[in-house]
């Protein structure tokens, strides 16, 4: 049972964030891209994210270490910072590939390639 929540986990996780970011007209308008120097000033630090409905926790430290929690589940990677792009490595929920996505700002949250986050 604890292997089939763990896989589970990680799937939703890293289909959230390895799908494509979605957008139309009306939510563009909605949206707006978030500059690289406004991305440099929130991380590092300490997120409430949304993926498919599960609530992560996670924390970008100043050397780059991304820990991610998940209930009694957690991972650890690597995060950074490209023009305006959000890059970001898991070695279990994303197998240890990095991807990257440009950052989108609406009411209050930050959204990136299926996740929805903010600083806590």
């Amino acid at each position: 049972m604890f292997d089939c929540k763990r896989q589970l986990a990680a799937l939703l996780l890293a289909e959230a964030l390895l799908a494509p970011l979605a957008t139309t007209k009306t939510s563009l308008a909605a949206e707006r891209l978030v500059p690289s120097a406004e991305l440099r000033k929130i991380f590092p630090g300490r997120f409430q994210a949304h993926v498919k409905g599960y609530d992560v926790r996670f924390i970008a430290s100043r050397n780059g270490q991304l820990k991610g929690y998940y209930g009694g589940f957690s991972d650890t990677g690597r995060w950074s910072l490209r023009g305006n792009r959000l890059c970001i490595m898991l070695r279990d929920w994303l197998d240890g590939k990095t991807t990257c996505s440009p950052v989108r700002r609406t009411r209050g949250w930050y959204l990136a390639r299926g996740i929805r986050f903010r600083r806590m």
